[in-house]
């Protein structure tokens, strides 16, 4: 067994009150764009809580918008499930990389009809394009639209640098592994959906400030370190170690326990990090001669911000059935 800490931390959670709407009707696209082969499966996901993390992460969004955030979480989680580690495609770059190449193009809408490399991927490719179209109609911004694609496309090819990583024999120290793990958690993607769920459009002239840059950073690292320390137990269980508590037990020389209250107590400072960063904030639309809309939309977009971390917080600690906390003792030396 390992312990997980209280998780006494500054973000608020709700859920959306339209949550069982939300949840019918991923439920059916997930089968009507083949993301999933049947009933089953789907019910599978219902059971083991997945389809509650889109309500949990933007409680306050408009129908259309929860159902897009609810779809492209569990097409992140399924399509993680096919390159986990143990999986062939989580063990081999090179297959990896080929099926990785298919969901891009189509996510970019250029597949045009053409037969993935991986039949059985078939559906997730076909669930890429259909993302795709759906963010390209809901995008506050061709700048957004931009940014959030390289974003989602960054992260989804991260899947081949976990495999690189796995096959790699090369073991990251604890910033290395941040940085990855900042691509492979797609935090900065659920940064921009904040901007499309509240349909604000984030002036370039404050995205580029330090403090902006730094507040994102702090809000990726709270994010990641929650999702590790939640997740920790299985994916060790499993024989992958690219997770921060494992990470910090081994560069530690410590056990797997006291990587995970090492990994809070990190995750506590970063969200102090956030807070100040936040602060800084305040008064930078005034400086940078923004107008009052302006200085309201950001003060509403890091509101939300807040929201999505603590619906992180409450979906992976509370609603994710699949995290256990047992281990084997062997593992948790």
């Amino acid at each position: 067994m390992i312990e997980l800490p209280r998780f006494d931390l500054p973000f608020p959670s709700d859920i959306s009150p339209m949550t069982d709407s939300i949840i019918d009707h991923t439920s059916w696209w997930a089968r009507s764009v083949r993301l999933v082969r049947n009933r089953r499966a789907v019910r599978r996901l219902r059971r083991n809580g997945i389809m509650h993390a889109g309500p949990r992460l933007v409680p306050a969004a408009p129908m259309t918008a929860a159902c897009l955030v609810c779809d492209w979480t569990v097409f992140l989680i399924v399509i993680d499930d096919e390159f986990d580690d143990g999986r062939e495609l989580g063990m081999r770059p090179e297959l990896a990389q080929a099926a990785i190449e298919d969901v891009l193009a189509s996510f970019r809408g250029q597949q045009d009809g053409r037969a993935v490399k991986f039949a059985h991927l078939a559906g997730i490719a076909g669930t890429a394009a259909d993302l795709g179209r759906r963010f390209a109609a809901s995008a506050p911004s061709q700048e957004w639209l931009a940014r959030f694609s390289r974003h989602a496309e960054e992260h989804i090819w991260s899947k081949v640098s976990e495999a690189e990583q796995r096959t790699s024999g090369t073991e990251l120290d604890v910033p290395s592994y941040v940085n990855l793990r900042r691509i492979t958690g797609a935090p900065y993607t659920y940064s921009d959906i904040v901007e499309m769920c509240e349909q604000v459009v984030i002036p370039r002239q404050v995205q580029q400030t330090p403090a902006w840059r730094l507040m994102l950073d702090a809000f990726a690292d709270v994010w990641l370190g929650i999702q590790d320390i939640c997740s920790c137990a299985k994916e060790v269980a499993a024989g992958d170690e690219l997770n921060l508590a494992a990470v910090m037990a081994r560069s530690g020389g410590t056990t797997l326990q006291q990587g995970v209250d090492d990994a809070y107590q990190w995750v506590r400072g970063r969200s102090r990090d956030f807070a100040a960063q936040r602060a800084q904030l305040a008064g930078l639309p005034r400086r940078l001669s923004l107008d009052a809309a302006t200085e309201l939309d950001i003060g509403r977009y890091l509101d939300s911000l807040e929201r999505l971390i603590g619906g992180h917080l409450a979906w992976n600690s509370q609603d994710n059935p699949r995290y256990t906390l047992v281990i084997s003792r062997s593992q948790a030396r």
